[in-house]
């Protein structure tokens, strides 16, 4: 119950005096009067204080004797109650009394509650409050089979003239409230589990067989790759899940595997062709040259011819036996070095060593330099392994007569560039000539194992730089390779190797 009332405080002493006779002799409230000293009214409980609200034989009236008590303790005590109850949302709220404001025996007198609930509730947690010096308690305790949370309050009130009221607040709330409301959301988390777990079960089951299925196939097609090599026939998986991504990247695998053991065959094929060849010739030119000699007359014309022939074959097998080399190189991640070089000299010393062929065959080889000294950063042998290269391959493909430029150019980078007048490179090979044991079809049968420009760029790459083939509208194929420039020049030309 709320205090609402002008008779609020009247009631709560009548309450305590009822129920507690055994500290208040007199049941009945007694009326009250100012004292002499015109100190604030109280309530006059008989036997323990001296303060009637009126002179003796003066009726009593609660209205009028409420009026002279002090309206900040029934303010104080109101206003704590409600709030307490409106704050907490408890359901109830006692206002509990200490005759003995001395506190040593100290017991707590409920005026509040409902009787027969305040005889059952020992009230032990508001005694401590009033010990506690303010300090609140709180407990959970069961009281006729209900379990609650309790909090208790002390604090006091003051009148006019420096009266003291002691009251303590106890605030009880049921749990039963708080654990129904436990279950039922245990409940609704329950049907919510095991409702997810009946979707998952229904759409996860079929996505499951639906993902081992597609898993077992590449399982299969894994195990036929390694057993029995490429190509594998594998559905195409469309979807776009990682599944598919795995069948997808899976089948460019097998590709680039069936990409190189195709590169593998050819070059098991190119080397024994282009080993044998050579070598069969050598041992038929030695063969003639010794019966030769053994006729006791040699023909020493014819000698020379077969000795030179000799030697043509013999180069053929070093620039192979040069390509194998190279390879192994790159793969080993050979160290290069890195220094300036200036490229007009290194064109010139390996335009020289292309003379005698170009000769023969009339091809004009020039040089393009007017852009002056082109300094390029990077390994002197490398570099010329790449003009020689180039220079090669543009030799091979030229026709008789045909001319082949090597040009030079500063910029962004220090660039070369060996262009001929063969039949140049078709736009479906234009990609497949950097790769290993790739042979364009201009090469006709010429010797080689299709690593020329595969070293080369790789090279080119290792050095910071590039080698590409140009687009041009000139005849023939046009080959660049770009280095980065050098920073500072080298006091003398360096050696070509």
């Amino acid at each position: 119950p709320k205090y609402t009332t002008a008779g609020s405080i009247s009631r709560t002493v009548r309450l305590l005096a009822a129920r507690h006779p055994e500290f208040i002799p007199d049941a009945e409230i007694q009326p009250v009067k100012q004292r002499s000293t015109g100190g604030a009214a109280v309530p006059h409980i008989p036997g323990r204080n001296q303060s009637p609200c009126a002179n003796a034989g003066e009726s009593y009236d609660q209205e009028v004797c409420l009026k002279k008590l002090g309206t900040d303790a029934k303010d104080a005590v109101i206003k704590q109650e409600t709030n307490t109850e409106a704050n907490t949302g408890a359901t109830e709220v006692a206002l509990l009394g200490y005759p003995d404001i001395s506190g040593r025996n100290a017991k707590a007198f409920p005026v509040t509650p409902d009787p027969d609930t305040a005889r059952a509730d020992p009230y032990d947690d508001a005694v401590r409050a009033f010990h506690s010096k303010g300090a609140p308690i709180y407990s959970f305790g069961t009281i006729g089979g209900t379990e609650y949370a309790r909090a208790a309050l002390p604090f006091t009130t003051t009148v006019q003239g420096g009266g003291v009221f002691h009251w303590v607040l106890v605030v009880r709330k049921p749990l039963d409230t708080v654990t129904a409301a436990v279950s039922t959301v245990r409940r609704a988390f329950l049907y919510a589990a095991l409702a997810g777990l009946a979707l998952t079960l229904v759409l996860g089951i079929p996505l499951s067989a639906t993902i081992v299925r597609r898993l077992r196939r590449l399982r299969q097609a894994a195990l036929q790759l390694a057993a029995d090599g490429p190509p594998v026939e594998l559905p195409a998986d469309r979807r776009r899940d990682e599944v598919g991504d795995l069948s997808r990247a899976f089948d460019q695998m097998q590709r680039r595997l069936q990409h190189q053991e195709e590169a593998r065959r050819s070059f098991v094929s190119t080397a024994s062709h282009e080993l044998r060849t050579p070598l069969a010739s050598l041992d038929g030119m030695l063969e003639l040259l010794d019966d030769d000699l053994r006729s006791g007359d040699p023909d020493l014309n014819d000698a020379r011819l077969l000795l030179e022939r000799a030697r043509s074959q013999s180069r053929r097998l070093a620039r192979l036996a040069a390509d194998l080399l190279d390879l192994r190189r790159l793969d080993a991640q050979v160290q290069l070095r890195s220094e300036p070089v200036e490229l007009g000299e290194l064109s010139r010393a390996v335009l020289a060593e292309f003379e005698l062929g170009t000769e023969e065959r009339g091809i004009i080889s020039t040089l393009d330099d007017g852009a002056g000294q082109v300094w390029a950063c990077g390994d002197p042998g490398g570099i010329a392994r790449i003009v020689r290269i180039l220079l090669d391959n543009a030799v091979r493909v030229s026709p008789q007569g045909g001319e082949i430029t090597v040009a030079l150019r500063n910029g962004t980078h220090a660039s070369l560039t060996v262009h001929d007048e063969g039949p140049g490179v078709g736009a479906e090979e234009s990609a497949l000539i950097f790769e290993r044991f790739q042979r364009g079809r201009a090469t006709g049968g010429s010797a080689g194992f299709g690593l020329g420009l595969a070293i080369g760029r790789e090279l080119a790459e290792r050095m910071g730089g590039e080698l590409v083939l140009e687009h041009t509208d000139l005849p023939g194929a046009t080959f660049t390779l770009r280095l980065p420039v050098a920073k500072a020049q080298a006091e003398e030309p360096l050696a070509v190797v």
